[in-house]
């Protein structure tokens, strides 16, 4: 099997496990969590079954049992399980799968979980009234309300929000994400739209004209063969630009991504062109954004502007993440043997939408890839508790100015 070959099956195979492992995992907690409240009730039981409502070991047992049984069900059914819970906690006083039911209704619950819990709370203290003096004081009653049932349904019902709100973030991420990619996408096609059209406007019309007036200068009377055989070679040379013309546009008109390759397209487009169509376009997604051009402007190599963009599109990407609201102030600076780029933005002014550490890979994979070419780049916290990135690129030697 090749390298390709290898990379091709990879994700596909390891997206397809992802998906798999969650769902094994989650029933193996489930059955963990049976085995564990069915041994701790069968321990407990020894000594508190005569406390219940029954006396009997082995009833109280079966109850028990059966209540630590539903828990296997307790994401899809977490009401089934408590009530389950409370009938065996009835019986024979022994709460150990009460305490998990409570905890999953508070964690998988629907919208009637407070509801639920308020009559979990009163059939436990209708239960308990009837056991006789053993537990008839009433503080104790209700301490044991709040260890067993209260307190595992509010734990679980804490776990649920914190869930939620790390779901919203990788949302709010995902979507900073793809408008930073969009941004640098439409980026590029409006700039090769706009070459296309100018190409169309000015070469294409010229070419028009000069195969009208070789066709015209052919049919001039008196014109010599030799004469008329040039015009016409010339007429079908312009045709021919003309089609070729119209096959560059076809081109540059295909729906393909132009950022597969790291930011650089068939079509030259300079960095100070990308960064200037870039920040308005991130200022149209919501962004705060502003770009500067200090010294004179010029090409720069393929290989450099490609870095360019790939340093650009990640600060902005990590602005957009880690500080959302922030102003971010872009700056390009040609000096005679080197090029700089500084992302600098501000505090953030919102929640940051990154859940977890990165690893910061990004940024050490831009800092191999500056070094490589002999540069450098720094990247860091400012004192205003904003952020920094900056890249200083050697000048291909066929920029350099002196």
């Amino acid at each position: 099997m090749t390298a390709d070959t290898w990379q091709a099956l990879r994700r596909p195979t390891e997206r397809l496990l992802r998906a798999g492992a969650r769902p094994l995992s989650d029933r193996a907690q489930d059955a963990a969590l049976v085995v564990i409240v069915a041994l701790a009730s069968t321990g407990v039981l020894t000594v508190s079954h005569t406390t219940g409502l029954t006396h009997s070991y082995g009833l109280s047992l079966l109850f028990s049992l059966g209540a630590a049984t539903t828990l296997f069900w307790r994401r899809t059914r977490p009401e089934l399980c408590v009530l389950f819970a409370v009938l065996a906690t009835s019986a024979s006083d022994e709460a150990s799968a009460l305490i998990a039911a409570s905890y999953a209704v508070g964690l998988y619950g629907g919208r009637t979980r407070g509801l639920l819990m308020a009559g979990v709370a009163l059939l436990y203290l209708l239960s308990r009234s009837l056991t006789g003096e053993v537990v008839a004081d009433p503080t104790w009653r209700a301490y044991m309300l709040v260890l067993c049932a209260l307190l595992p349904a509010f734990y679980g019902n804490m776990v649920r929000r914190q869930r939620a709100v790390k779901q919203q973030l990788r949302e709010q991420l995902s979507h900073a994400e793809a408008a930073t990619e969009h941004a640098v996408r439409f980026s590029i096609l409006e700039r090769r739209t706009r070459l296309a059209f100018e190409i169309h406007d000015t070469v294409g019309h010229h070419a028009t004209f000069l195969v009208l007036r070789a066709s015209a200068a052919e049919r001039e009377p008196g014109l010599s063969p030799k004469a008329a055989a040039a015009f016409h070679d010339v007429q079908e040379e312009a045709i021919a630009v003309m089609h070729e013309l119209r096959r560059v546009i076809a081109v540059l008109q295909e729906d393909e991504d132009p950022c597969a390759s790291g930011g650089a397209s068939s079509v030259d487009l300079t960095c100070n062109e990308f960064l200037e169509s870039l920040t308005r376009n991130m200022r149209a997604v919501g962004m705060r954004a502003s770009y500067t051009v200090e010294g004179p402007v010029r090409p720069l190599g393929r290989a450099t502007e490609s870095l360019l963009y790939r340093v650009s599109r990640e600060a902005l990407t990590n602005a957009a993440k880690h500080a959302p609201g922030a102003p971010v102030r872009l700056s390009l600076t040609f000096a005679p043997r080197t090029v700089s780029l500084i992302v600098r933005n501000g505090r953030p002014l919102q929640r940051p939408v990154c859940v977890g550490d990165s690893g910061g890979l990004g940024l050490r994979s831009m800092r191999d890839a500056v070094h490589a070419v002999g540069g450098r780049l720094e990247a860091g916290p400012t004192e205003d508790g904003g952020y920094r990135t900056a890249a200083v690129i050697e000048l291909p030697v066929g920029s350099v100015t002196e």
